[in-house]
């Protein structure tokens, strides 16, 4: 069974609302769309902290408070993944195009030069 990741930001924004919301546990992480075997995870990971340790914390990562900070900060990351995908989806298309150069010049030099250069799938 896989676990969902959060990021660091999304457990903290998540235990804030948690303790400003006074529900217990069960029904806040039911309410949130969140498992609540990840829910206790995460909480177990901060040891229970109270809403001033959470604020700390935010100040420490650098955490925006309201939402437009926070939307702006995420879509600053959605960019950089976006571009990063960018870049590995083109390294992935050279790589497989050198791939292809190289098999197309190996059946050119068996041919020209009546040599087998790849192993035979049935040699001892």
């Amino acid at each position: 069974m896989s676990r969902l990741k959060y990021s660091e930001t999304e457990k903290v924004l998540l235990l804030r609302s948690y303790l400003q919301s006074g529900m217990d546990a069960k029904n806040f992480s039911h309410s949130r769309g969140v498992p609540y075997t990840t829910f206790r995870y995460i909480c177990k990971q901060y040891g229970t902290p109270d809403l001033s340790t959470i604020e700390r914390l935010m100040k420490e990562t650098k955490i925006p408070n309201t939402v437009d900070e926070l939307q702006s900060q995420l879509s600053k990351e959605r960019k950089a993944y976006e571009a990063e995908i960018k870049r590995l989806k083109k390294a992935l298309s050279e790589s497989e195009l050198r791939c292809l150069a190289n098999s197309t010049m190996i059946d050119l030099a068996e041919k020209m030069f009546n040599i087998p250069i790849r192993k035979k799938r049935d040699a001892k």
